[in-house]
């Protein structure tokens, strides 16, 4: 198929865009990728005229089968793109404003909303990061049949509970229960984090290093007792994923990706944002408990690779893609 990927400003739809770009062109699609490069939200809007001018003027030469676009800026991008030819595009929100209000961000542009319910009832087809994902679509009038849930994949070639460790983890003391984190100093779980170590001082937590390698990345995961990542709000999941396919257990916020991704008390735990007591007392039990700990890992590890493989992923979409063509099937 010729797949169009169209994302808009947001890093992580960039990222997803990449990551999805490479499993189409190894499936053999012929793929293009376009991003928009544009600041904050009222810049981005001002941005989407001329792109779609641009990528209208590219798909009159060479029309794809199918668009595929990436937070709510790629979608109103593709929308306006492919109106007048016809083409069936698939937005993917990532993230919705109306989910990220809920869960207390009190920096969503009310406007985005609008907007979100716009691009969602008219797209041939939506793409649900997570089952709240897909709620909040159908509540926002999007017609159950056009929403599909896919979550993020993982790359389980790379990020596999075999290979090596970190080097630094080698030479440390094995008895002290190392907890890898992918919040840095300023995030928003930080205080939470510092306050739930403080409860558990035999152990060390260590933050994924930014820019590190996805090689460098697996190997630290590799050397973790466990993987912490609670945010209030987690759209997609991806730092957990990583974790659970290098066979590492995980503790993650409840709610989003997580809920969907995580068995409490079978490869992992989830625990409600914000309550560094509760994080300790679950971090505490499985430290104790090293054989459920090793259940828990294992248990990941197939979760990852069973449901979320960058193959299993990339095959369901394309099922998508596939089905958009006919356009009956999408019909309100």
């Amino acid at each position: 198929m010729r797949i169009a990927l169209v994302a808009g400003n947001e890093v992580a739809d960039a990222e997803e865009m990449r990551g999805l770009a490479a499993a189409l062109q190894d499936a053999g699609h012929q793929v293009t990728q376009h991003e928009m490069d544009a600041g904050p939200d009222a810049d981005v809007r001002s941005a989407v005229p001329g792109l779609a001018r641009s990528l209208s003027s590219a798909w009159s030469r060479q029309r794809p089968d199918v668009v595929h676009a990436f937070g709510w800026a790629g979608g109103l991008t593709a929308l306006a793109s492919g109106r007048d030819a016809g083409l069936p595009v698939v937005t993917a929100f990532g993230s919705l404003a109306t989910t990220e209000r809920r869960h207390g961000a009190d920096h969503v542009d009310l406007e985005r909303t609008r907007l979100e319910r716009a691009i969602g009832t008219t797209s041939r087809a939506v793409i649900a990061a997570s089952s709240e994902e897909a709620t909040d679509l159908v509540r926002m009038g999007v017609n159950r049949r056009r929403i599909h849930v896919i979550p993020a994949g993982v790359d389980t070639s790379v990020f596999t509970p075999d290979g090596p460790v970190a080097a630094h983890a080698r030479q440390a003391d094995k008895a002290k229960p190392r907890i890898v984190t992918a919040a840095g100093i300023d995030d928003e779980q930080s205080a939470t984090l510092a306050r739930t170590m403080a409860a558990l001082p035999g152990a060390e937590l260590i933050a994924s290093p930014s820019g590190a390698s996805d090689a460098e990345l697996a190997a630290l995961l590799r050397s973790a007792s466990l993987f912490v990542h609670v945010p209030a709000y987690c759209a997609r999941g991806t730092s957990c994923l990583q974790a659970m396919a290098c066979g590492t257990p995980v503790v993650a916020s409840s709610g989003g990706a997580h809920a969907d991704m995580i068995v409490s008390g079978t490869n992992g735990m989830l625990v409600s944002p914000g309550r560094p007591e509760l994080l300790a007392a679950r971090i505490r039990y499985l430290l104790g408990h090293p054989l459920l700990r090793e259940a828990c890992g294992i248990a990941a590890a197939d979760r990852a690779r069973s449901r979320y493989s960058r193959d299993r992923i990339t095959t369901e979409t394309v099922a998508i893609y596939e089905a958009v063509a006919e356009p009956q099937l999408y019909a309100a």
